[in-house]
C-alpha cells in the first residue's frame, strides 16, 4: 500500500549567515527554537568556518522577516539569507 505525496512533504526554513563567533551561532539556535518554534538543524561548513546553515523544521510559513531580522540583531550581521522550503 503507497503512502500519499504529503506524508513525505518537508515544510522548513533555511538560514545563512555569517559569524566567526560560536557563541553567538549557539545563541541564534537557541533563540529561535524559542521564538519560532520547530527543530533546528545545523549544517557546519567546511569550506568557511565562518558560513552558518542551520533549517529550522517548522509548519509556520510566512515568517521569513521575522527570522532574519532575529539573526540580524544577534549576529551583527547584514547578510542573513532565510529560505522557505517545501520538498
Amino acid at each position: 500500500m503507497g503512502r500519499s505525496g504529503a506524508s513525505y512533504m518537508k515544510r522548513l526554513y533555511r538560514v545563512y549567515y555569517n559569524t566567526f563567533d560560536d557563541e553567538i551561532h549557539e545563541r541564534v539556535k537557541r533563540e529561535i527554537e524559542e521564538r519560532i518554534g520547530g527543530r533546528v538543524v545545523d549544517h557546519p561548513s567546511r569550506v568557511h568556518r565562518e558560513f552558518r546553515f542551520i533549517e529550522v523544521y517548522t509548519e509556520d510559513k510566512g515568517r521569513e522577516d521575522e527570522i532574519r531580522d532575529l539573526v540580524r540583531s544577534l549576529a551583527g550581521t547584514m547578510y542573513v539569507r532565510v529560505d522557505w522550503i517545501e520538498t
